[in-house]
């Protein structure tokens, strides 16, 4: 049986990995974890969001081509 908690979701996308915090979930006993697909589509509209704004504002600084970016965001 599920209860009510909060996960972190990790993405990691063209050498930027972004990270969101306290996402409402359903954890169930076993460890497994799940959104509901409102949930789900916001947390994913929010990623393209950043990613996108990250990405034009990067076009203005330089970058080393090995390093990885990190955005953490936790509500």
């Amino acid at each position: 049986m599920a209860r009510g908690g909060h996960i972190e979701m990790k993405y990691e996308l063209s050498g930027t990995r972004v990270i969101i915090q306290n996402v409402p979930a359903h954890v169930c006993k076993n460890g497994h974890e799940f959104v509901d697909g409102y949930t789900a589509e916001n947390v994913n509209r929010l990623v393209d969001r950043v990613l996108e704004d990250v990405g034009s504002f990067a076009k203005k600084l330089p970058r080393s081509k090995t390093a990885t970016r990190q955005i953490i965001i936790a509500a």
